[in-house]
This record gives structure tokens, C-alpha cells and sequence, in this order.
């Protein structure tokens, strides 16, 4: 508990996950539960606008993360700040003035504003350079998804109140995070022009060239967010028409599933520090594969929520030591940049994953996209056990 007890005691870094939660908590709320319900319920508008909504969010984040972490790196945290400030004012127009449009470019403008916040974090907690700094992404992954998954459902008890107070207490947690990003502005100083004159252009083609980033790195981090996408829009369905899990149950399980993920973040992060990446990232995917096969074999209640609690488990074990992998390709002085075009690449497997695994659904039928999704994960496992990573690594223990 050696880097959580550093983390807690030192202003910047306690409140750069302040932040992250903020953020997370929030944006996660609005979007996933307070936005659908809103325009449909209470706006009348239909659920594909609040769906558009929600897409434009996360592609318009996505796409500006790189450059994104490029002005973070020339400029400095406040970026961070002008991101907050450009996401609230989209916050507070949706909240006056509520059409299609104004939410869909809202939700756009308040990605572009939210697409420093997951950079500034781990360049800040989780630098490349320390030696644990897996147990510290451990920190950062619980955090991120008790924000991520808390907001979408206590959002839900003020929203049966009043959406009115549902939404204005949305925007006080945005000013929160705001506040803490502004106080922190004088911890995270540095001279003017010290990082400055260097070319966004210039430092992809630098990462693009690395053969461990060509080789290797792009194409695991595409093939594993790939592999999670083929089943998001099918999960609901297998849920409720092949295991019968009404809607509470299936919240149920996406509880389970997450808790078991946040528990084990921080000692699966410790882990990673101590023993071989190569055999805690072939175990983790391996465990991931075999666990999610077993998953689409399960039919009673007790078997699937104890199998979503080992596929969360198996997702904790992967994640800290995959984010320490890629870390080993980042420049110390340019890792904001590094961290935000890796984080495109991923979030472009994430966003095809969803078409391709419908596509297959709907010609091969469900049980086709956990099949390809099981085997994308072996084969990542038998790739990690034996290939050898040292090759592109030679000064890295693995």
C-alpha cells in the first residue's frame, strides 16, 4: 500500500483523480442515463437523437485525444482547465436550451473538453518513468471506473425527484472539478516555453516508426478493444433472451462484473510490478478468454454472476499490465502525446467493435461474436507467452 499511501498524501496527485471522478461521475450520469431519459420522457425527442448524442461525445474525444496530449505537453495543465471550462458552458447551454442539435454539438464540444482530463492523470500520477508506477495505474483504473460506473446509476435516485435537480447537480459536480483543476493550476506550474517547439506531426511519426509500437504495440491495442467491442451492443440481448435476465438482473450483473474489476485494479497493478509482464498479460488474457467462453455457455443465475465477477477480474489483470507495456514506448518528456495517440488507437477498436459484432450477430448469430471475441483473446495470450517481447525491449525486464 507503499504508492496508495504516497498518492493520498500528496496534493496534485489526490487531486488530479479528484477530478477524474468528477468528470467521470458526471459525464457518465448525463450521457448514459440522464440524457435518454430526458430526451425521451420529458422532451419528447426520439432515442436515436440522444444515441447520436452520446456517439458524437465519445468520437469527437477520440479523435482530439492526441492532439490533446500534444498541448498538454507544450502548454502545460491549462489545457486541462480550458477543456473544463469549454465542456460546462456545453453543459449549461444543453441544460437552457435543449433541441437535437444543441445536444448533439453539446455532447461533442463537452468530449473536446474532457479529452486532456484521462492524459493529465496517468501523465501525472502514473508517469513513465517511476519504477511501481503499475500499482499507481492500479489507483487510477479503480477510480476512473467508480466514477464511470457510479454516475450512470445514482444519477437514477435524483432523476426520479426531479430531472431539474438532476441536472443542476450535474453541472455543480462539473464546477467542482473545475475548482480543483483551478487550485491545482500553482502545483503543476512549469516555466513558460519549457515545453514548447516541437511538432505533433513530427512526434507521431517518431512513435509510428518504433518497431515495437508498429509491431506490436497498434496492433494488440486495437485487436483488444476490438475484441471487448464485438459484444457491447449484444450483451443486453444475450442477457434477456438466452440466460432470461430481466433488466434489474441485468444491472445486477454489470454491478458484479465492475465490482470485481475495481477490487482488484490496485493489488493486480502491485502484481504487475513485481513479476513478468509476459506472464501476467498471457495469464490475463488467457483467463479473459476461457472466462467469457464460459460465460456464453452459462444458463442459471448463480453461474453468470459468478462468471461476470472472473470476467472482471480477468479485465483487472490485463489492464494495469498492458498500460505498463505501453508505457515502455512513451517518451518521459513527451508522454502526454504518447498516452493520447495510443488512447485514438484504442478508442478506434472500441468503436468498430460494436459494428463488426453486429454484423457477425446478425449473419452468424450471437454465439458467433463471443466465439471470434474468445479466440481474438487466446490467440493475444499465446502471442504474449511466447513471443519474445525482450527483442523490441532489450532494456526492459520481461
Amino acid at each position: 500500500m507503499h504508492e496508495l499511501k504516497n498518492i493520498l498524501t500528496s496534493k496534485k496527485e489526490l487531486g488530479l483523480l479528484s477530478v477524474l471522478f468528477l468528470i467521470e461521475f458526471t459525464r457518465g450520469a448525463f450521457l448514459l442515463t440522464y440524457l435518454p431519459l430526458y430526451a425521451v420522457n420529458y422532451l419528447s425527442i426520439s432515442v436515436a437523437t440522444a444515441g447520436l448524442a452520446v456517439s458524437a461525445h465519445y468520437l469527437v474525444e477520440t479523435l482530439f485525444k492526441g492532439v490533446a496530449g500534444w498541448q498538454l505537453d507544450r502548454r502545460g495543465y491549462s489545457i486541462m482547465s480550458l477543456g473544463l471550462m469549454l465542456g460546462l458552458v456545453a453543459l449549461i447551454l444543453m441544460k437552457l436550451y435543449p433541441s437535437p442539435s444543441v445536444l448533439t454539438l453539446g455532447s461533442a464540444f463537452m468530449g473536446l473538453g474532457v479529452s486532456p482530463v484521462w492524459l493529465a492523470v496517468i501523465s501525472g500520477v502514473a508517469p513513465v518513468q517511476l519504477k511501481e508506477r503499475a500499482a499507481r495505474m492500479g489507483v487510477v483504473f479503480t477510480v476512473w471506473l467508480a466514477g464511470g460506473g457510479g454516475g450512470p446509476v445514482i444519477i437514477n435516485f435524483f432523476i426520479a425527484r426531479d430531472y431539474n435537480m438532476a441536472s443542476w447537480l450535474l453541472i455543480a459536480l462539473w464546477c467542482c472539478a473545475l475548482a480543483v483543476t483551478m487550485a491545482l493550476l500553482p502545483e503543476m506550474a512549469e516555466k513558460a516555453g519549457e515545453r514548447s517547439g516541437f511538432s505533433f506531426k513530427k512526434e507521431v511519426s517518431i512513435m509510428v516508426q518504433n518497431q515495437a509500437v508498429k509491431k506490436i504495440l497498434l496492433p494488440g491495442m486495437f485487436l483488444q478493444t476490438l475484441a471487448g467491442g464485438l459484444l457491447l451492443p449484444l450483451m443486453p440481448l444475450y442477457a434477456q433472451n438466452k440466460i432470461g435476465l430481466s433488466p434489474n438482473q441485468y444491472a445486477f450483473l454489470l454491478l458484479v462484473g465492475g465490482a470485481a474489476a475495481g477490487i482488484s485494479f490496485l493489488p493486480m497493478g502491485r502484481l504487475a510490478d513485481r513479476i513478468s509482464l509476459k506472464t501476467i498479460l498471457g495469464s490475463g488474457f488467457a483467463m479473459s478468454s476461457i472466462s467469457l467462453a464460459m460465460f456464453s455457455t452459462a444458463h442459471d443465475e448463480l453461474s453468470v454472476y459468478l462468471l461476470a465477477a472472473l470476467v472482471g477480474f480477468s479485465y483487472a489483470i490485463v489492464l494495469p499490465a498492458w498500460n505498463n507495456l505501453l508505457s515502455k514506448a512513451i517518451s518521459p518528456e513527451r508522454q502526454a502525446t504518447g498516452w493520447g495517440v495510443f488512447s485514438t488507437v484504442e478508442g478506434m477498436g472500441v468503436a468498430f467493435g460494436p459494428v463488426a459484432g453486429g454484423l457477425v450477430a446478425k449473419y452468424l448469430g450471437i454465439q458467433a461474436s463471443f466465439i471470434l471475441s474468445t479466440t481474438l483473446l487466446a490467440l493475444m495470450s499465446c502471442f504474449y507467452f511466447l513471443y519474445p517481447l525482450k527483442n523490441f525491449f532489450p532494456k526492459h525486464r520481461f
